[in-house]
């Protein structure tokens, strides 16, 4: 994975400390002719040393031999549209004739699975979109990109910090973010004009807000697509931790203190769980609730129809937590001139120029700060509530760290607790209880 320009940095720094050893001190008691003789050797030394170091100074052309890179994605619809519009010009405008060939594995849980037995048979693409939690697993197959980043990638800093921990939480950087979405809360903005009310911004607006619009229209108010998701930013907004290798952490007083703000939501009828209308987005779109947290890419599921739709960044409370998701890229690809053909497509997909192409085109996130104040993206965002309202809580963006064994099925886990906790209207330190124990026998 070492490449030229690092060792033609090591060339110059080698050629410096040589003319530095060939240095000859002249001896001030020295008779002159002595004197001018070491003068001029040394001079004659100096120069020819210079003239090495000129020659080897200036970096070498990178150099990366034609070669096709197999990319496992699992895409559809205008999301595969514009990524393939997006390989389309790298194929076409990179000078080493890198090819890279999209191969989409279906479904999220298609492509995991497909991964998981290619990982197994040895059979791992050149370069795949991937949850961290799915790689635990292989995570020994996967191309550690510290050394890449460090030389050879244009302002890491520039990518949203809540990503680069991400993607370096199994102790180097092993994956580039790419396809990111944060949860926001849809809402009927008309309805909510109608009671007088502003847009919830804290766990006491969803309770207010949601009894003056249950007393007035009599169903429940709010709706959480991922209720694990739910969970764990909840947790974060009341200064909580939740999992790690060990189990659950929330079982103090302030897990308590989130629980029963979770369960009053529910056992108070102020929110409600999908059951068979499948998707919030169709309740909302039916002006059957008033609002909903859930994806920010689900904005194009809602239907707005006669009436206005409202966007906001997710209530919190001591602190603010707003959940992101979404997969990075990883490289599996072992031979080493691939690797540095993958590191390029890369690089390319996580531009400042190209994640805003993909950011407008597919409703996901910028991964880069100065995607986000591009002026592109700033016209986009005049003219779309989704976007404005993620951009406005990126500052306390997050992910799920799952770095430890258990992490995908204490996330399933999590989900099915809670629609059963919920559906028995469970009280608040009974649910806490039952919750804890349920992740811990994940262990």
């Amino acid at each position: 994975m070492k490449k030229k320009i690092v060792a033609t940095l090591l060339t110059a720094v080698m050629a410096a400390s040589a003319l530095a050893g060939c240095a000859q001190k002249v001896d001030p008691n020295a008779d002159t002719a002595a004197s001018k003789e070491a003068t001029e050797e040394t001079t004659q030394d100096a120069t020819k040393e210079e003239a090495k170091t000129d020659e080897t100074a200036a970096p070498e052309e990178k150099t990366i031999e034609s070669c096709e890179i197999e990319f496992w994605h699992g895409m559809s619809n205008k999301q595969e549209e514009v990524l393939t519009q997006l390989t389309d010009e790298f194929n076409s405008s990179n000078e080493y004739g890198i090819t890279v060939t999209l191969v989409n594995q279906g479904s999220y849980g298609d492509l995991s699975q497909k991964l998981q037995a290619a990982a197994a048979a040895d059979g791992l693409p050149d370069m795949a979109q991937a949850y961290n939690n799915w790689l635990n697993p292989y995570i020994d197959k996967v191309v550690d990109l510290s050394d890449f980043v460090a030389t050879d990638f244009d302002n890491y800093d520039d990518i949203i910090e809540a990503y680069r921990n991400e993607c370096s939480e199994f102790g180097f950087v092993h994956a580039l973010p790419f396809n990111k979405s944060t949860y926001v809360m849809f809402y009927n903005k008309t309805v909510l004009d109608e009671l007088g009310l502003e847009a919830p911004k804290t766990w006491e607006d969803l309770t207010t807000i949601g009894e003056a619009y249950v007393e007035k229209y009599g169903n429940a108010a709010w709706g959480v697509d991922d209720l694990a998701g739910f969970v764990e930013a909840s947790l974060r907004q009341n200064g909580e931790g939740y999992v790690d290798a060990t189990g659950a952490l929330f079982n103090t007083d302030g897990g308590l203190e989130t629980m029963t703000y979770i369960m009053d939501l529910y056992n108070n009828g102020l929110a409600r769980l999908v059951g068979e209308d499948k998707y919030f987005s169709n309740v909302l779109s039916a002006q059957a609730m008033l609002g909903y947290i859930g994806s920010s890419t689900g904005a194009s599921y809602i239907t707005a129809d006669g009436w206005e739709l409202g966007v906001c960044p997710v209530p919190s409370n001591k602190e603010s937590a707003a959940y992101c998701a979404g997969t990075n890229l990883v490289m599996f690809t072992q031979d080493s001139n691939k690797q540095l053909a993958a590191w390029e497509y890369m690089k390319w997909l996580t531009s400042a120029e190209a994640t805003v192409t993909w950011a407008v085109g597919t409703g996901y996130l910028p991964v880069r700060t100065s995607a986000y104040e591009s002026a592109e993206y700033q016209e986009f965002m005049a003219s779309d509530v989704t976007a404005t309202a993620a951009y406005e809580q990126s500052d306390a963006f997050f992910t799920s760290l799952a770095s430890y064994d258990a992490s995908n099925d204490v996330r399933t886990a999590v989900a099915a607790k809670m629609e059963e906790l919920i559906l028995d209207e469970t009280e608040p330190q009974d649910a806490l209880d039952a919750l804890v124990e349920e992740i811990n026998a994940q262990f």
